[in-house]
């Protein structure tokens, strides 16, 4: 069953409706400030960036499900999105993490950023691989500014033998190029490959670097690489180059799942088409307010069991 979710608003309601139409469920959120808890953690966010403006690390601690996942955070940006909201913001890619993603899957990160879902990922497996740890996450952020972060936040949580990093960036082949940053600062996303532009919209950059790309197809024949059994892919306009690249991994039926992030506007149904054709089924649906971008998980058709 495809299940479609929207959030309208920040303070507005929860739609969750099957695209069968036989089940639409509307779930009303409480207002924001209604509750005491409210005013408390906007103080506590307000002296975080305070503190974080005066470059104080600050370290969470994130309870998600029966899990404690610890950041090291130097950004309001890092601090907020991405160890406190993560795990709120993105429904159906947790949904993802949660039931599709087995303890004993191989798990490719594309755009880790700072690494909340690698670092989710890796204590799921970690934790039910106790005494046999191998790989079972690889973790790829070509962002100089993100990528220490990444690997300081896999070694606080004692995951470097479960998740390894990858300094590296994906697309149709492989060739060195120029990756340019809308943003130095930990945590920020929508950089752009080869030129400043993300999401179809140039930007001014803060910082040009020089980068590795390869393929997809070329990664996993890599020795020692262990192929993936599902793959999140989340580059702000790279993701069209990036399946063109990886034909062969998406023919492969050891890779159960795509999780992905598609502008529409640039997209234009192309990564859509090119995916469902390789044996995919769209599952789940989550739309960015505002971007005409959504969230989209995708399992292979003759693959429907979950974790």
């Amino acid at each position: 069953m495809n299940i479609a979710c929207r959030e309208r608003s920040g303070q507005g309601s929860l739609e969750i409706g099957s695209s069968s139409a036989l089940t639409t469920a509307v779930c009303k959120m409480n207002k924001k400030y209604l509750q005491p808890s409210a005013y408390l953690r906007k103080a506590r966010f307000t002296i975080a960036k305070l503190l974080l403006l005066l470059k104080v690390p600050l370290k969470v601690r994130t309870h998600v499900d029966d899990m404690v996942i610890t950041f090291v955070t130097t950004s309001y940006t890092e601090h907020v999105l991405r160890a406190r909201e993560s795990f709120r913001r993105e429904e159906v890619t947790m949904y993802w993490l949660r039931s599709i993603v087995s303890p004993a899957d191989v798990v490719y990160d594309v755009g880790a950023n700072v690494g909340p879902y690698s670092l989710y990922a890796g204590h799921k497996i970690k934790r039910a691989n106790k005494g046999h740890q191998v790989a079972g996450v690889y973790a790829f952020e070509p962002a100089f500014s993100n990528f220490f972060p990444l690997c300081r936040n896999i070694e606080t949580n004692e995951l470097n033998d479960v998740v390894v990093p990858f300094p590296l960036a994906f697309g149709k082949e492989r060739h060195e190029t120029e990756f340019f940053l809308r943003s130095t600062t930990t945590g920020s996303a929508l950089h752009g490959v080869s030129r400043p532009s993300s999401e179809g919209k140039e930007f001014d950059p803060k910082f040009r670097q020089g980068i590795g790309v390869t393929s997809l197809n070329e990664f996993v024949e890599n020795r020692g690489v262990r192929f993936p059994n599902h793959i999140k892919i989340d580059v702000d306009g790279s993701e069209l180059d990036i399946i063109h690249g990886a034909n062969r991994v998406l023919a492969d039926p050891r890779l159960k799942s795509i999780m992905i992030e598609i502008n529409a506007n640039l997209s234009k149904g192309r990564i859509e088409k090119f995916i469902t054709e390789h044996g995919f089924k769209e599952e789940m649906i989550e739309e960015w307010e505002g971007k005409n971008t959504f969230n989209k998980l995708y399992i292979r058709s003759d693959d429907r069991s979950h974790a």
